[in-house]
């Protein structure tokens, strides 16, 4: 009986070992669907304005990430701007919207960098002057385009003392000598949890009345289906 009982148990146990190891990995085989979009064109915040991005729909989400890219784009001093993502639960109207993160952002002097002409994929990029920039450095710079929708970050990774800059990537866009290379800039990731209805950001750049003015972006990426 005992032998009988222990092997009816050990059957159970490799049946559920089975079952276990059988059916997350089919499962999880599949992807999530997900679905990439820009939500905020690159604009310009002038001093002492706000720039009221656009409202977003995300109630059939499972999860949003969002991309927020800004930079400085003038010489002048400035002390800082504030970004801020308000999410609502209500699915129309402005009553309900709240603070979901904030936070103040671009503080100091901007080496407002004339380009030269550069054929989109370039990653050496020709400036007269670097300023604002160490050798061997990595962050965020801003290109900004005489054509405002063709602007783009770049990661930079070195810098030649007053002959050029490099960016790890190839540049997306071609550039002109109407174009500025910009050192104050960054881009920061963020989740805004599952059970929202709407989110939009605000771009307020009046937190020096006498600063700079500056160049804002989003993207997002939403999830609205899982696997099995």
């Amino acid at each position: 009986m005992k032998r009988i009982l222990g092997f009816t148990i050990m059957t159970l146990l490799l049946l559920c070992l089975l079952f276990v190891g059988t059916t997350p990995k089919d499962s999880w085989a599949a992807a999530p669907t997900t679905a990439f979009s820009q939500v905020d064109e690159w604009e310009e915040v002038a001093q002492n304005a706000v720039r009221l991005g656009t409202i977003t729909d995300i109630s059939g989400n499972y999860k949003t990430v969002v991309a927020i890219d800004y930079s400085l784009s003038d010489a002048t001093a400035h002390t800082g701007s504030k970004i801020e993502v308000q999410v609502s639960n209500a699915t129309s109207g402005d009553e309900d919207w709240t603070t979901y993160r904030a936070f103040t952002t671009l503080t100091g002097t901007q080496n407002l960098e004339a380009m030269g002409t550069e054929a989109a994929g370039q990653t050496v990029l020709e400036v007269t002057s670097t300023t604002g920039y160490v050798a061997d450095e990595t962050r965020w710079i801003f290109i900004e385009d005489n054509a405002v929708a063709n602007s783009e970050m770049c990661l930079l990774i070195s810098a030649v003392t007053d002959t050029s800059v490099t960016v790890l990537d190839g540049t997306t866009e071609a550039h002109t000598s109407a174009d500025t290379l910009n050192n104050i800039a960054d881009r920061v990731i963020m989740t805004i949890p599952f059970g929202f209805n709407r989110f939009r950001m605000i771009y307020d750049n009046t937190f020096d009345v006498d600063g700079a003015t500056i160049h804002t972006h989003m993207t997002i990426v939403e999830t609205t289906a899982l696997p099995g």
